[in-house]
């Protein structure tokens, strides 16, 4: 069976890529005080912190996986991150505070002060060349493919506010990119337009027929299924899947943008 949820471990590594639009229209507001751009980047950090807490044993962290970055905007092949774990941990550019939601444990949640290593910093600049993103994270799959034929397919994470350069290009090398993988499946390709949910939040959806934006259609055929063993993964960060919805978001806020992250990278945790 595909996507057979195949043990992740340090003999057979998951690989995650996230791409992450850097054009000029990500410094739009989005999520009070934070810009788009800002609050990617402090949930893309967030992503790689909760991978590597995961991955850590004691004092030892255990490469139970690969990570990479991937910009696009002034620069159409910025590698921004990339690497084990364990070559993570020493490539913290800073820390920032922030506030973190935990359980108070009497039901409720409490705001704490939370300190969290940055990787990456909010850029916006240039356009949006997202055919050419997607063609470097497809030339980095393959070559991890090559090196891991049998693990877990790779998940790519797209996150962008806008519509590419050349769409018909972008679609081509979207699909270029879903054809590559290992023998457990082809590469998981999931896409979030991010925007103002007010105007009209798409989470998900299983057919291109009620869309009628034309940009939601090309985000949605070029959006991976979601693979039936992992279903309950995606409905337990709160989407409501069913039998072929795609992973896809439109005019996403903070916490569903939130949400597929925390998916897409849920087998490398």
């Amino acid at each position: 069976m595909p996507y057979s949820n195949l043990p992740i471990g340090v003999a057979n590594p998951g690989l995650v890529v996230i791409l992450v639009d850097q054009s000029s229209s990500m410094s739009e507001t989005y999520a009070p005080p934070h810009n788009r751009a800002e609050f990617a980047a402090i949930a893309v950090n967030r992503c790689i912190y909760e991978i590597l807490a995961k991955c850590r044993d004691g004092q030892n962290v255990r490469d139970r996986c690969h990570i990479a970055v991937l910009g696009y905007g002034l620069q159409a092949r910025n590698l921004i991150v990339v690497g084990r774990p364990s070559d993570l941990e020493a490539r913290i550019l800073r820390f920032e505070d922030l506030k973190q939601r935990v359980p108070d444990g009497a039901g409720g949640l409490v705001d704490i002060d939370f300190k969290l290593p940055v990787w990456i910093d909010a850029t916006a600049s240039g356009s949006t060349p997202m055919a050419e993103a997607f063609n470097f994270a497809s030339e980095m799959i393959q070559a991890w493919t090559r090196d891991n034929p049998g693990n877990f397919p790779p998940v790519c994470i797209n996150i962008t506010d806008g519509e590419p350069n050349d769409e018909t290009a972008a679609e081509n090398a979207a699909r270029a990119l879903m054809q590559t993988g290992t023998t457990d499946g082809t590469t998981l390709l999931f896409n979030a337009h991010i925007g103002n949910p007010a105007d009209g939040e798409v989470k998900m959806p299983a057919s291109e027929g009620h869309l009628s934006n034309q940009y939601a259609r090309f985000l949605y055929r070029i959006s991976s299924g979601v693979p039936q063993p992992l279903e309950a993964a995606a409905r337990n960060v709160g989407f409501n899947v069913q039998s072929g919805s795609r992973g896809m978001l439109m005019n996403a806020g903070p916490e569903a943008l939130t949400a597929l992250i925390q998916f897409g990278s849920q087998h490398a945790r």
